[in-house]
């Protein structure tokens, strides 16, 4: 569906959704843990929904109260026999369909994980051969993912994160009792490990877990307040454990930021510098900022950018093709994105229909709201991550 988009402020004041990467965590952990176990605050991102739905198919019982989500039983204890494999909707969420992959390998029954269409042709050679090695059976046809384990654990496995580190968080979240799991070329997604290190620790000794803010969805007000309006956001702070709470820095560091007890400011001033990146660790921001440092005047570089193709969509590309749009200038060399950022506004509607990829709609939705308004689509691309985005724009 298409939204028509007008030139325009955002409320003053912002609550921002929770962390679907720190929630799908917690409830592969609630879902292995013996004992009641509560998450609270869960955003409605449909990567979360997916897999709440995902792990009721698979016989756990969740009650549902409000946004939290309180679980009775645990895996692989609650495994339903069949004679046919249980056919499992997983949707597009790479930490949906891969956390629950791992977990899998866990149980005894056969199971089909019915992949989206983008999520079907993203990694995952690595997963069906270490599942093999390890004695289970696993097959990839078409965008359907067969397992049936259980797998024989070892001593010590080794998982190469260099395309994605999700295997090996997964594999951490399921086995990490059971033996010692090494991630390897873990260079450019150490928080997200960490913050895998972080939650097991923590809901390990307790009975309930409260998700944090999301800094990947607060990235999106954030750099539009910076360059438009005053605005609080309440309760939100630096994450270490979250990649994209480097937005933080760059905006306390230009000046345009004020931390709070109770949350932060944003203060919109004039900033003419060139700013400087690596985005290795931090990809899923990058579309954000492409829209924030295209409209500061200085000529900025995003360095590392080569893995922006294994997303939802081809996200180098589809950030290139925003840029012209709005009359942009950039270059790509060398693993570099570099973009020649001007303050001054594009004084034309713009239309685009993007991929089926939520942080892209969101970008374009903010250059257009920056800049003369427009038509994106499809906007229920957003509810991947941020159903609520839109209600910004009311």
């Amino acid at each position: 569906m298409n939204l028509d988009i007008k030139h325009g402020e955002i409320p003053s004041t912002i609550i921002l959704p929770t962390s679907k990467s720190y929630a799908n965590r917690a409830l592969i952990l609630a879902a292995l843990k013996n004992g009641t176990m509560k998450i609270k605050n869960l955003p409605e991102a449909l990567d979360v929904v997916f897999l709440i739905k995902a792990l009721r198919e698979i016989g756990l019982e969740i009650i549902e109260d409000g946004r939290d989500a309180i679980f009775k039983n645990s895996f692989p204890q609650c495994e339903i026999p069949s004679g046919k494999p249980s056919r499992v909707d997983v949707g597009e969420g790479g930490t949906t369909a891969r956390f629950l992959a791992c977990m899998l390998l866990k149980g005894s029954q056969p199971y089909t994980l019915i992949l989206g269409s983008r999520l079907k042709d993203r990694p995952w050679a690595e997963f069906i051969q270490m599942a093999r090695d390890l004695g289970a059976q696993c097959e990839l046809k078409g965008n359907e993912l067969f397992i049936q384990g259980p797998i024989k654990t070892q001593a010590k496995l080794e998982i190469d994160c260099a395309r994605t580190t999700q295997f090996a968080t997964g594999m951490y979240l399921a086995f990490s009792h059971d033996m010692k799991i090494v991630p390897a070329n873990l260079e450019t997604s150490l928080s997200y490990w960490e913050m895998t290190l972080e939650i097991i620790k923590h809901i390990q000794f307790q009975e309930e877990y409260s998700t944090p803010v999301d800094w990947s969805s607060a990235s999106y007000s954030l750099a539009f307040a910076a360059l438009n309006q005053k605005t609080f956001f309440p309760n939100l702070t630096k994450d270490r454990y979250q990649a994209d709470s480097k937005f933080y820095d760059l905006l306390l560091k230009l000046g345009l930021l004020v931390q709070l007890e109770d949350g932060v400011i944003i203060q919109p001033q004039e900033v003419k510098t060139d700013v400087a990146m690596d985005v290795s660790d931090c990809l899923d921001l990058v579309p954000t900022l492409v829209y924030f440092l295209s409209h500061i005047d200085g000529k900025h570089t995003l360095s590392a950018v080569e893995n922006l193709v294994h997303k939802e969509s081809d996200r180098l590309h589809e950030s290139l093709r925003i840029l012209e749009a709005f009359d942009k200038k950039y270059q790509v060399e060398n693993n570099q994105l570099i973009i020649f950022g001007s303050s001054k506004k594009f004084e034309s509607a713009v239309s685009l229909v993007m991929p089926d990829d939520h942080r892209m709609v969101m970008s374009a939705a903010l250059f257009m709201r920056h800049n003369s308004g427009g038509t994106v689509s499809p906007k229920e691309a957003v509810n991947k991550s941020y159903p609520e985005f839109f209600e910004l724009f009311d």
